[in-house]
């Protein structure tokens, strides 16, 4: 019987993993895969299925497949995969009966039947051992095991089979780049330990627990070799910190946002210096944060942090006084009636009297991805380990433009010819439409939306674009104007603010580059007409 197709990703998963990275398997962890290979087609088959379903605990009569023979529980049973009855919770247990035996059972126990309280009237008055012998449930052991080798050959925590089934649905096309077998993500057992380590620290912080255990190590963490170039480090280091700001623990907040390499770490530190009587160290914080923003809203909140300290520091209005401040962006206020989807951006649409089209990033991005596609999928040694990537590895670090600066500096030099930029995107988009990129959302990527694009944008602004977005496009991807307004072959930009909304950092940011551009981009400030604010 030919294997079927999720038994053959797991499978291949498990090969993959075998060859690349075998020597970061524990020997119970390399036991319990060859000890898989080893059982049954039926019950490798079984295995996967409850793998790939909501669970972990299962009614045995739901777990019949035309494909599979009836004794595949009893192999993973003998073979140490499958877990019985025995070690389920009442609860567990409870959540698996059918509502008859719901009824039954709490009848039994004289407790009225309520819908919305059964399972867990069930589990807490009815005896245990009453519920035991009316309930069966089979589980099947080694999720972590499994969850481990999705880790090992996708390099991260959220893909699994879903991301085979998609591609093989035709659902996801991917870029046909080179995958490099000697290839992997993790160098050695202890980055894939800390991995893990922290998205248990992440899981504890998130559930409330112990949030000085919690903060103690993940502390304690930053002597461990490999761990300064974990992302996930970092966000949690930051969303620890603003904890303790919330709990009225600055310093304890300044302790993680010291070791936080990712905004808004050194925001919330000026901010704090600030608060505790320390301008000089808000001070030296900001500059800092001026001289090399991570994003733009770092940038934003330097500017005017620093205006705001130019009193009470001399560095700080020394700096403002060389930058001073952008001049205010246009405007144009409007009022209005309600639009009947609710939508405030289509009904300033329809009140511009201009063609148009809500975007925010997915143009923007779009524009970015298509421009430097062969960029991104460059074959930069260590970028692709596996075939089901959006973009390269390394695109959220700060090695994604330093080992591609030639290229970069090369494809922005050719952007500067007369009309290359609107040849290039037209042509990749033509040639890979629907292929996945982290940058371009063909679903939401209407083609004459696209179109109107390259036809009205002033070659100016759009470079200005791909020029900021070009050395950390990740960073840089979010804050663009909400509609792309076009007529007689001009366009204007607006962005869009209802009732009691404010502009955030990387909109103004882009707003000003966009105007320094010469183009048209403006805040749109829609008011209802009378008896229809909200």
């Amino acid at each position: 019987m030919e294997d079927p197709y999720y038994l053959v990703n797991f499978q291949s998963v498990l090969e993959d993993v075998r060859a690349r990275c075998g020597d970061l398997l524990l020997p119970e962890e390399a036991a319990r895969l060859e000890a898989f290979l080893r059982l049954p087609g039926d019950a490798r088959r079984l295995y996967v299925r409850m793998l790939t379903r909501k669970g972990p605990w299962f009614r045995p009569g739901a777990l019949v497949y035309p494909e599979i023979g009836p004794g595949a529980l009893g192999a993973l049973a003998a073979g140490g995969f499958l877990a019985g009855p025995e070690e389920a919770s009442p609860a567990d247990l409870a959540a698996l009966l059918r509502k008859a035996d719901l009824e039954t059972l709490l009848a039994g126990a004289g407790i009225p039947f309520r819908r919305a309280e059964a399972r867990a009237a069930l589990a807490e008055r009815v005896p245990e051992a009453v519920l035991r012998a009316s309930a069966d449930a089979v589980a099947p052991r080694g999720r972590e095991w499994a969850r481990l080798l999705f880790l090992l050959f996708f390099g991260n925590l959220e893909q699994d089979l879903t991301d085979f089934v998609l591609a093989e649905l035709g659902h996801v096309r991917y870029e046909a780049y080179e995958v490099d077998p000697a290839c992997r993500p993790f160098r050695d057992r202890e980055e894939v330990d800390l991995l893990l380590s922290l998205d248990g620290l992440r899981t504890s912080l998130e559930a409330g627990e112990d949030l000085e255990g919690v903060t103690a190590a993940l502390l304690a963490m930053e002597r461990r070799e490999g761990i300064r170039p974990q992302r996930r480090y970092h966000r949690l280091l930051a969303d620890v910190g603003r904890e303790w700001e919330r709990r009225g623990s600055p310093e304890a907040a300044l302790a993680c946002f010291g070791r936080c390499a990712l905004p808004p770490a050194r925001e919330r530190t000026a901010r704090i210096h600030l608060a505790r009587g320390r301008p000089e160290l808000a001070a030296e914080t900001a500059l800092a944060m001026a001289e090399a923003p991570l994003d733009v809203g770092e940038e934003r909140f330097a500017r005017r942090f620093l205006g705001r300290l130019a009193r009470h520091d001399l560095r700080a209005a020394l700096w403002a006084e060389a930058h001073p401040p952008d001049p205010p962006l246009p405007e144009v206020r409007l009022r209005v009636a309600r639009h009947p989807s609710g939508s405030v951006e289509q009904a300033a649409l329809e009140a511009s009297g201009w063609e148009g089209f809500w975007t925010e990033n997915t143009l923007w991005t779009a524009l970015y991805g298509l421009a430097f596609w062969d960029v991104l999928f460059a074959p930069v040694p260590g970028a692709f380990q596996h075939r089901f990537q959006l973009g390269p590895a390394d695109l959220r670090t700060p090695q994604f433009a330093l080992r591609r600066r030639e290229a970069i500096e090369a494809r922005l030099r050719e952007l500067e010819e007369p009309g290359a930029p609107r040849r290039l995107i037209r042509a990749r988009a033509e040639e890979k439409r629907g292929v996945a990129n982290a940058f371009v959302n063909w679903r939401a990527l209407a083609p004459d939306h696209l179109e109107a694009a390259l036809d009205t944008l002033p070659q100016a602004a759009l470079l200005a674009v791909l020029r900021a977005m070009a050395p950390n496009p990740a960073a840089f991807r979010s804050g663009f104007p909400d509609l792309f307004l076009h007529r007689e072959g001009r366009c204007m930009l607006w962005e869009v603010k209802g009732p009691g909304d404010a502009l955030r950092p990387e909109q103004e940011r882009w707003l000003t580059l966009f105007n320094r551009a010469g183009l048209d981009a403006r805040v749109a400030w829609v008011r209802y007409l009378e008896g229809e604010e909200p």
